[in-house]
């Protein structure tokens, strides 16, 4: 296995599209590292250079100690799974996995056992005589990583493999994702627009947008220390709920006044809080109250409930536990999980202030 590293990447396609800014990030050897944002921001462009199938505008990228800014993607001890499996159609199984290690004239028996040992590893052993229309999606992306597996490559690239399957397949194949790393202990680059992918994944997460890095991070500290409100509202499902207002004398008062919160340590003037739908809690007994909001929309999960309602001219949700009495058009007193309030500013992207309590 080997460490990646990109110093100052530039790419600009002709016609002066930015499609990649000033990207800079050191992959450990063995390290899991999720590339995430929405579409366009960049991400497979980014894993396109590392494998060479995109030339570098500008910058430098190393695979262990080698720059391969002119290495041609063969050379470069590299495996690639696509999300659209690129398997061939008219060989089995067996033929699939084992074409890259026949092309590179490895010896019949090392193939052999190559492709045995990574059938066995997937759960494939029972299929490798049959053709990929034999299969099933999941069955098909199991192979694809298959064929990856057996080249033992330096470094495994993973470009949105899980995009073409449904929600109950996603779920299964990124556990077997991650136990495969775990066993493996290889250096993987990800590439995906799903923050639940990038969430249980990754050992870090690279969050891009419009071809900038936004912040980079192990998954929790992304999540509860966002950077500015695009990462605070990109990552979590729902989404951070993010309320307008002004601090003066160390409280915060939203835009229309309904909503009043005492911060620990705070600049007066305008700023944006930020708190995740699991940290608004049903306010008790003499618990300081946030805001009394009405419930617009419940939403029943089974172990929890989305609970939508309005404020200060923005839509925001409450995650609060299964068997709290409320409904539709009832009064809900919402407190603050203590130390859960981050601030940011209130320009475009609003960079994180700070975090703060009551």
């Amino acid at each position: 296995m080997a460490s990646v590293s990109l110093h100052n990447v530039n790419k600009i396609y002709p016609g002066g599209i930015h499609a990649v800014h000033d990207f800079d990030l050191e992959v450990a050897d063995g390290e899991f590292v999720v590339l995430v944002g929405p579409s366009g921001c960049g991400k497979s462009t980014t894993l396109r250079m590392i494998a060479g199938l995109e030339d570098v505008t500008s910058g430098d990228i190393s695979i262990g100690e080698r720059r391969v800014n002119a290495v041609p993607p063969g050379d470069r001890d590299i495996a690639m799974v696509f999300q659209n499996y690129a398997l061939y159609p008219h060989m089995t199984v067996r033929q699939n996995m084992a074409f890259g290690l026949k092309m590179r004239r490895t010896p019949k028996a090392e193939v052999e056992r190559r492709v045995a040992e990574a059938a066995q590893m997937l759960g494939v052993e029972a299929m490798l005589d049959r053709r990929p229309r034999e299969l099933s999606g999941g069955q098909r992306q199991r192979v694809a990583v298959g064929r990856a597996i057996v080249r033992n490559p330096a470094v495994f690239l993973f470009d949105e493999p899980l995009s073409n399957l449904d929600a109950k397949l996603r779920a299964q194949m990124r556990t077997e994702l991650a136990a495969l790393h775990e066993r493996l202990q290889a250096t993987m680059i990800y590439v995906t627009h799903d923050q639940v992918e990038a969430m249980t994944l990754g050992d870090r997460l690279v969050l891009m947008k419009d071809g900038v890095v936004q912040q980079i991070g192990a998954p929790l500290e992304v999540y509860q220390y966002p950077t500015n409100q695009f990462v605070a509202t990109f990552i979590g499902s729902p989404p951070m709920n993010l309320l307008k207002g002004n601090v003066k004398g160390g409280i915060f008062h939203g835009v229309d006044q309904h909503a009043t919160w005492r911060l620990s340590a705070a600049d007066d003037g305008p700023v944006v809080l930020g708190v995740r739908p699991e940290d608004l809690l049903p306010a008790e007994g003499d618990q300081s109250v946030l805001a009394t909001v009405t419930p617009e929309l419940i939403e029943n999960l089974g172990h929890e409930v989305l609970v939508h309602f309005s404020l200060a001219g923005e839509r925001l949700v409450a995650r609060i536990p299964f068997g709290h009495a409320t409904g539709i058009g009832q009064q809900l007193p919402l407190t603050v999980r203590a130390g859960s309030v981050r601030l940011f500013g209130d320009d475009e992207m609003g960079n994180a202030l700070g975090s703060s309590t009551n």
